[in-house]
């Protein structure tokens, strides 16, 4: 179960490849925020749906 839900986190980089294509098209700052923006929500997904830790706080 815990697999599936990190697979689906790895989707969330399928949203780099249209701005990493509108960004060689255009060269704009924007996009390249934008391209921050999407790592920036996988990390956070990624770290959300990680293993819990074994010792607790």
């Amino acid at each position: 179960m815990a697999l599936r839900v990190r697979l689906v986190t790895l989707l969330a980089l399928l949203g780099l490849a249209p701005v990493g294509y509108y960004l060689l098209g255009t060269g704009r700052t924007v996009v390249a925020l934008s391209l921050v923006s999407i790592l920036v929500i996988f990390g956070s997904l990624f770290l959300m749906t990680g293993d819990a830790d074994a010792h607790p706080a």
